[in-house]
């Protein structure tokens, strides 16, 4: 990828320099394409907290729920070839995860978070990330805590085994060989877009400097409210840890470029195909982005406009949030700020990584005024 010259990547790497004088941010990378054409691609800062090595821009990473679009778009990617049907029952596909009364519980509803099995295993919540088939066994064997379908609450943890046994089940492949043959290699970023990172890439990784948790929230959370059920305080999980950072966790543990997060969402920007590859047939990301649910999440304890497993645009509450105020676009966030979505009725997709985390789970403060800038300095705002 050449160097972009523009003024709108001129403004962000301005920005993203000030931020991390600030010390807003330490390391960070933003891309974006607007009609398949990248008109972002900058980066500054440093991998991680007392290393001075600059981040560059195959720096991998760690994205948090960012992933959880990554595995949607892969989801499908599948659906397009006809192995999965969004109606049809997890259970048509994946038996076992009929247990305890979620025998109906459908694809959409699940990767929606409908289907109430959104509590994290504790307190050696490592012990199921490290081990692929212990976490698809807790949530196949788990029971719902409201009637599926009936409510949401996001499934912070868990729907990463969800997604993935769906995946592996339909496909009749492990998770990370769909991954790598029917989206990254494809697209060309099979080096750059990993979940459950391979052996040589380590001298590649930016590594977290984890946000000091709030005193105190906005509102008073009880200790027993499904926010803690699902993002448990108590969790032992260290997502710079080199054993969690090689396993699958398609929820939590992706490592990205923000040229590849950019990448694959100008595909799905443009009807599914960028620079001559094709991801999924026309017309498949307006069917599998439509609104499924726009109830007060449970946990996040706000309403949020969901569909297809991702985050949709428009405003909450009378604000707008990252992906910009049209409602058509999608994509998903991840703890701490990192961020990556397509905004289709504009051609446009933006990405942002970063290593210093915020107390954020949707991408406000240093990646939202990434992303609004992003689209004033187009005039998409």
């Amino acid at each position: 990828m050449t160097t972009v010259e523009s003024a709108v990547n001129a403004r962000i790497t301005q920005l993203i320099h000030r931020q991390i004088e600030e010390g807003r941010q330490l390391g960070v990378q933003v891309c974006a394409y607007l009609d398949g054409k990248v008109v972002v691609d900058t980066w500054a800062g440093k991998v991680a907290p007392g290393d001075e090595r600059p981040v560059g821009p195959g720096t991998l990473f760690s994205s948090f729920s960012t992933t959880k679009g990554v595995a949607a778009t892969m989801l499908h990617i599948l659906a397009d070839r006809g192995l999965i049907d969004y109606e049809a029952p997890v259970a048509s596909y994946w038996p076992e995860f009929a247990e305890a009364g979620k025998e109906d519980v459908t694809v959409m509803q699940a990767i929606c978070h409908l289907a109430g099995i959104h509590t994290a295993p504790v307190p050696n919540t490592s012990q199921y990330v490290i081990n692929w088939d212990k976490g698809l066994d807790y949530v196949a064997n788990a029971k719902p805590a409201w009637e599926p379908g009936t409510a949401t609450g996001y499934h912070a943890i868990t729907f990463g085994w969800i997604i993935g046994g769906i995946i592996e089940r339909a496909a009749g492949k492990s998770f990370k060989q769909v991954l790598a043959e029917d989206l990254t290699r494809p697209l060309g970023i099979d080096d750059e877009m990993f979940v459950g990172i391979p052996e040589g890439v380590d001298d590649r990784l930016a590594s977290l400097q984890t946000a000091e948790r709030p005193r105190q929230f906005p509102v008073p959370i009880p200790p027993d409210h499904d926010f803690f059920k699902a993002m448990p305080v108590e969790s032992d999980v260290n997502f710079n840890s080199p054993d969690i950072r090689r396993s699958v966790l398609p929820s939590a543990n992706g490592h990205f470029t923000a040229r590849s997060l950019a990448k694959m969402y100008a595909a799905l920007a443009l009807d599914g195909e960028l620079d001559g590859v094709r991801l999924v047939s026309k017309g498949r990301m307006k069917e599998a982005t439509c609104i499924v649910t726009k109830d007060v999440d449970r946990v996040l304890m706000m309403p949020m406009r969901k569909g297809g497993g991702y985050f949709l645009g428009g405003s909450i509450n009378d604000v707008v949030g990252v992906t910009g105020p049209r409602e058509t676009a999608f994509g998903h966030s991840g703890a701490g700020g990192s961020t990556a979505f397509a905004d289709p009725e504009v051609g446009l997709s933006v990405a942002v990584t970063i290593n210093k985390m915020q107390n954020s789970l949707q991408g406000e403060g240093p990646t939202f005024e990434i992303c609004n800038a992003i689209r004033e300095e187009l005039g998409l705002n």
